[in-house]
C-alpha cells in the first residue's frame, strides 16, 4: 500500500494536470479577492453560493476574507477537480496499463488512489488558506486572526474531511464509467447543482428534521465551515451521512474498478 502511494506521488510529480487544477485555485482567489476589494460598498458573496451560505457584507479584515473565501463553494468545486486530477491522471496518460501490469491486487490499488486524492486535498486546502490568508493580510490587515480563529480553521479542516473522501469516492466511481477526467469533472459539478433539489425534496418528507436540507455538498461544506454557527445536533448528523455515504459510495466505488474493464 505504501509504495502505490508513493508511486503515485512520484507519478503525479511528473505530470501537470495536478499543478494545473492547483493554480487554477490559487488565481481564482486572486481574482475574487481583487474583485471584491475594489467594489467598495456593496454586498455579495463569492463562489457558489448555498443553503447554508447567503450573501453578506464585503470583509471587514483578514480574517473575515479568509472564512468567506473557505465557505462559499469554491472549496468544494476545486476540491473535485483538483480529486479527479489526481485520480485521472492514470487514464490521461495511459499509465493505467502499468498500475495493472503487476498483477496488484485492484482493491489495494484503488485504496492507494483514494488516499492519495484525500492526502493531495489536504495539501491543496493548506495552499488555497496559505494564499487566501496572504491575500487577505495584504488587502485587509491582521484584524481577526487570532488563536480562536486558527483552531477554527484546524477544526474546520478535520471536520470537513469525510465531505472530501465522499467527493473522491463519487469522483473515482464516475471517473471508472467514463475513463475521462474531463466528463468526470463536468458530470459531478452539474450534479451538484440538482443534488440541493434533491435534499430539498427528501426534507418535504420529513420537515422536523432540518439538518437534511445541509446534505448537499456545498450546503454541507458550508455548515461546517461555519460549525459554531448551527445546532451541534446538525453537525453531528450530517457528519453521519456523509461517514455512511463514504463507506457505500467507496465500497461501490472499489467493486466497479475491480471488475470493471479500467483499461
Amino acid at each position: 500500500m505504501v509504495n502505490l502511494i508513493k508511486a503515485e506521488f512520484f507519478r503525479l510529480g511528473k505530470g501537470n494536470a495536478v499543478r494545473n487544477v492547483l493554480l487554477a485555485g490559487v488565481v481564482i482567489i486572486i481574482i475574487t479577492g481583487l474583485n471584491m476589494f475594489n467594489s467598495g460598498g456593496a454586498t455579495g458573496g463569492i463562489g457558489v453560493q448555498s443553503a447554508a451560505s447567503t450573501a453578506r457584507s464585503l470583509p471587514v479584515n483578514g480574517a473575515d476574507f479568509i472564512q468567506q473565501m473557505r465557505d462559499d463553494g469554491l472549496f468544494p468545486f476545486f476540491i473535485l477537480a483538483f480529486a479527479t486530477a489526481v485520480l485521472g491522471a492514470d487514464y490521461s496518460t495511459g499509465t493505467i496499463r502499468n498500475t495493472l501490469s503487476y498483477f496488484a491486487n485492484r482493491r489495494i490499488v484503488f485504496l492507494a488512489k483514494c488516499i492519495t486524492g484525500f492526502l493531495c486535498c489536504l495539501v491543496y486546502t493548506i495552499v488555497c488558506l496559505a494564499a487566501s490568508t496572504a491575500l487577505g493580510v495584504l488587502l485587509y490587515g491582521f484584524g481577526g486572526i487570532n488563536l480562536v480563529f486558527i483552531l477554527r480553521m484546524l477544526v474546520q479542516i478535520i471536520l470537513s474531511m469525510p465531505l472530501y473522501l465522499g467527493m473522491i469516492a463519487i469522483g473515482y466511481c464516475l471517473l471508472v464509467f467514463t475513463k475521462k477526467t474531463s466528463i468526470t469533472i463536468t458530470v459531478y459539478m452539474v450534479g451538484m447543482l440538482f443534488i440541493p433539489s434533491f435534499t430539498y425534496q427528501i426534507h418535504q418528507l420529513f420537515p422536523k428534521a432540518e439538518w437534511l436540507k445541509l446534505c448537499d455538498p456545498l450546503s454541507a461544506f458550508s455548515m461546517l465551515s461555519q460549525f459554531w454557527e448551527f445546532p451541534a445536533s446538525y453537525v453531528g448528523m450530517v457528519l453521519l451521512v456523509w461517514l455512511v455515504l463514504d463507506v457505500l459510495i467507496l465500497a461501490a466505488s472499489m467493486r466497479r474498478y475491480t471488475f470493471a474493464d479500467v483499461i
